[in-house]
């Protein structure tokens, strides 16, 4: 199977200042923001098209970092990833119970790129706090999993694509403490097509008022009415799951009940939270209750929201979490992850 060539276009917008958390309306509009920029980090993830100059440029220890993590994408190898974290850095992911270390950090990455040779992360966006200390990337992930054999013995492979949203506090240009929010079922997913998809389908609901103002509250008593109070028809909710943008109110609200089927007992808590011009990125951290009937149970869990305003008003949604623990028994995915990274065995 001939590999797609994708184009992705990497901006990278001015830094701004922290957005305080509590009961703000992300819908409201931000204000007239500042223009993006083209500088070193675009060029190290070329293609990148020519964009308006900045009043700001992004801090040089941000722009530094960026540019070897998109060299690491475009050319994927062990040890130019262990050198884009400091020397006690930690990595938070989709499905840990806590976050690893550099030797765990390292373990995770010789099995995918031994498993995945043709895996590349090619970010597509970054926005960070004005003095470099947190930023939020947003990449996509390609690479082609072996699932079978043809006649001939000869292993067949099925590509996949998937995008990942990185909240990163950095230490100088180096990462002190990475978390990746993502859904693992989009990687899992090509070697058990069977796999459930917990949005499928997404019922209507009926209508509902808000029980709180605080979005943080909301999250924890699923509220979704709350969640999307501030949603317009203008409003375009992208999330797993979704082949399409959800529009509305309606939709919106649809779309987290069913995630809220899904998740429960959500004890979260405010993570980062930067906004960058027209862009907020806000994180909620902590556990929730998942699985399948019969199967759940207490894990650590995180969600990252995106809000993206454009100039006539219209509002981007964009939510990142994870749902495989949602749909998988524990044993289920235990037998997927060594499908796709087999133990090794002794030569």
């Amino acid at each position: 199977m001939s590999r797609r060539r994708i184009r992705s276009a990497f901006v990278v917008a001015t830094a701004a200042a922290l957005l305080p958390l509590g009961p703000l309306d992300p819908f409201e509009p931000l204000g007239s923001g500042a223009a993006v920029a083209a500088g070193p980090v675009a060029a190290a993830c070329a293609p990148a098209p020519a964009v308006a100059p900045a009043a700001r440029p992004l801090p040089a220890n941000v722009a530094a970092f960026m540019e070897a993590y998109c060299a690491w994408g475009a050319r994927p190898e062990v040890g130019t990833y262990m050198a884009l974290f400091t020397g006690t850095g930690t990595l938070m992911d989709s499905g840990l119970p806590a976050p690893i270390g550099k030797d765990a950090i390292r373990a995770q990455m010789e099995s995918l790129l031994l498993h995945i040779p043709d895996y590349r992360f090619r970010p597509r966006t970054v926005h960070a706090s004005p003095d470099g200390r947190v930023a939020f990337v947003t990449a996509l992930n390609t690479g082609t999993v072996k699932v079978a054999k043809d006649p001939e013995g000869e292993p067949v492979g099925r590509e996949f694509s998937y995008i990942t949203t990185h909240r990163l506090v950095l230490d100088g240009a180096r990462v002190r403490e990475g978390r990746r929010f993502w859904d693992q079922t989009q990687l899992f997913r090509p070697l058990a097509p069977h796999l459930p998809d917990l949005f499928a389908e997404i019922p209507a609901v009926p209508p509902a008022g808000p029980r709180t103002h605080d979005r943080l509250t909301a999250w924890n008593t699923r509220d979704s009415a709350a969640l999307v109070a501030g949603v317009t028809g203008f409003t375009r909710l992208t999330g797993p799951g979704l082949t399409a943008p959800r529009t509305g109110r309606a939709q919106a609200r649809a779309y987290l009940e069913r995630f809220f089927s899904g998740a429960h007992g959500l004890s979260l808590r405010p993570g980062r939270t930067v906004t960058d011009g027209r862009v907020t990125y806000r994180e909620w951290v902590g556990g929730a209750r998942v699985g399948p009937p019969g199967h759940e149970r207490r894990m650590t869990y995180g969600i990252s929201e995106r809000f993206t305003h454009a100039d006539r008003g219209g509002v981007t949604w964009e939510l990142s979490f994870d749902t495989l623990d949602m749909v998988a028994t524990p044993a289920e995915i235990a037998e997927l992850r060594k499908i796709l990274f087999p133990p090794r065995t002794a030569p």
